[in-house]
């Protein structure tokens, strides 16, 4: 009869202790009960997809320029189209935006009221752009003539294109030559040699005969086209100017010379 007695006395007290010993492990020296956290959703960002072609052939356009802008027109995403013309946009977030698709050679496409949504995939589609005629302007090309050019015989110089002999004459031109030399009284020597010849106009002139220093103070340095200077004379040229050739061309040939004999 004891034994009977005590078996129920016994699951009494263990189902009494089972709530206080749940409530007491929770936290070590009777603190309390840890609480366990619901894990927050996180809001997943959108993609948009598509394909770019031509209006006409209906072919990719390869690397299109694709931008997502927002309301305010700020670009928030963007990319550029394959190979093939597709592009993927991912990481859109939830929202209407407009799509602005540019390429060169081709009119800008905008599609507005574009609706992402959180999550999902907006596929536009076949996009296509429509060929873009463009008229140029005038161009208008300008050469310079160099100021000195190097020929196999001759050695030139463009006395029209350097303006600071202006107000001169021509011997204020001559001393800007190469290889050529004058001194203060206007004598001109070629590499050193006063043997020279001096042609106006590819013309003996009887001014530059009598005398070259003379000659080169009637010349205004206005009037001069080019200097060529001819260090190797072919047969063609008398002896005279062994030592070389000074051929001054003029934009007007306005300088001459003659002789008069009175008997």
């Amino acid at each position: 009869m004891k034994t009977n007695t005590l078996f129920p006395a016994l699951v009494a007290a263990a189902s009494l202790a089972a709530p206080l010993l749940a409530s007491g492990q929770g936290a070590p020296g009777g603190g309390r009960p840890a609480t366990a956290t619901a894990a927050i959703p996180r809001p997943t960002g959108g993609r948009i997809t598509g394909t770019v072609t031509e209006a006409a052939t209906g072919k990719p356009v390869s690397y299109a320029t694709v931008s997502v802008l927002d309301g305010a027109g700020k670009a928030i995403n963007g990319g550029v189209a394959g190979d093939d013309g597709k592009f993927v946009l991912p990481g859109i977030p939830a929202g209407t935006y407009t799509v602005q698709i540019t390429f060169l050679g081709f009119k800008d496409e905008t599609r507005p009221g574009v609706v992402v949504p959180a999550g999902g995939t907006l596929a536009l589609g076949s996009i296509k752009l429509g060929a873009s005629a463009q008229a140029l302007k005038e161009v208008v090309v300008t050469g310079r003539k160099q100021l000195i050019e190097e020929r196999v015989d001759r050695t030139i110089y463009n006395a029209d294109v350097d303006k600071t002999t202006a107000g001169g004459d021509a011997s204020d031109v001559l001393r800007r030559v190469p290889l050529l030399s004058v001194d203060l009284d206007g004598n001109v020597s070629l590499r050193g040699s006063s043997n020279i010849r001096v042609l106006i106009n590819n013309k003996p002139s009887t001014i530059a005969a009598s005398s070259i220093a003379d000659a080169l103070k009637q010349i205004p340095a206005d009037q001069i086209q080019t200097v060529e200077v001819i260090t190797s004379p072919s047969a063609k040229y008398d002896a005279e100017g062994s030592g070389g050739i000074i051929n001054i061309v003029l934009k007007n040939n306005n300088l001459r010379g003659g002789t008069l004999s009175l008997d």
